[in-house]
């Protein structure tokens, strides 16, 4: 693995541009309920980024420094939640991959943890790109990258679908393996959501939504499924990878690894 700001200049320049992923991870600084921490999404961006880096040995995936800093405004009616306004975050968006980019990389690719930047993010890729046919940025949201039948298959019953799915059985099951010690397992709570459509009703009110933040049941998470997931996902999304960045390498007989 090789972390983007632990490289030199010179050690930057070497990279050979052909062989070269820049992989940028994607979070935010959101509530998580009581027993999750404010920075949830971006320990499961850069787990995934840097886990992701190791699979390939004929290739550099260089992970860089994360967004978490991001739109997360529906949950800034609990403590703690930051956000940026959504034209913010295009904006940086479009900076960061113009430097990427002017640096004659020209695979890039997102991994995004966190739903509400998924538009600004394609808006700032966009815009990015303008004028550069060669390039080639890949935006992956984790959570598409699993079907629902290996949901069902992983977590059960419990598991209510993705609209139901914050702060509870499937991020906490990630954290618990990823970085256990941030888990306050005596705050694990089950609740569920008071409004179906709690971000729609402005002024954005608390009395719309859990309590406690948490969407659905915690009750059943554990690292062991949390592992599980994470091995579905680096599975799949070095798939992603191969399709969408080496295919030509492939077809034209390079190894891949």
């Amino acid at each position: 693995m090789r972390d983007y700001v632990s490289l030199t200049w010179k050690e930057f320049e070497a990279l050979d541009r052909s062989r070269t992923i820049i992989v940028l991870p994607v979070g935010s600084v959101e509530q998580h309920g009581p027993h999750l921490p404010l920075d949830t999404d971006s320990l499961i961006a850069l787990c995934l980024a840097n886990r992701l880096s190791e699979t390939f040995t004929d290739l550099h995936l260089v992970v860089a420094p994360p967004f978490r800093y991001t739109y997360a405004k529906p949950s800034s009616v609990f403590p703690g939640t930051l956000s940026t306004e959504g034209k913010t975050l295009v904006s940086l968006t479009r900076d960061v991959l113009r430097s990427f980019l002017g640096q004659r990389f020209e695979k890039i690719l997102i991994l995004n943890a966190h739903l509400e930047n998924t538009d600004f993010l394609i808006e700032g890729i966009s815009l990015a790109l303008e004028g550069r046919d060669h390039a080639k940025i890949v935006l992956c949201n984790w959570w598409e990258m699993v079907s629902d039948k290996e949901m069902m298959a992983l977590f059960g019953p419990d598991w209510k679908g993705w609209v139901d799915e914050h702060a509870a059985l499937v991020e906490t099951s990630l954290l618990l393996s990823i970085a256990p010690e941030e888990v306050r397992k005596e705050e694990m709570i089950d609740d569920s959501r008071k409004n179906r459509f709690e971000f729609r009703v402005f002024p954005w009110n608390l009395a719309y939504y859990p309590t406690s933040g948490v969407f659905s049941r915690t009750s059943g998470a554990s690292r062991e499924k949390g592992e599980r997931l994470i091995g579905i996902l680096l599975k799949e999304t070095r798939g992603l990878i191969e399709r969408e960045f080496l295919r030509g390498r492939m077809e034209g007989g390079e190894a891949k690894r």
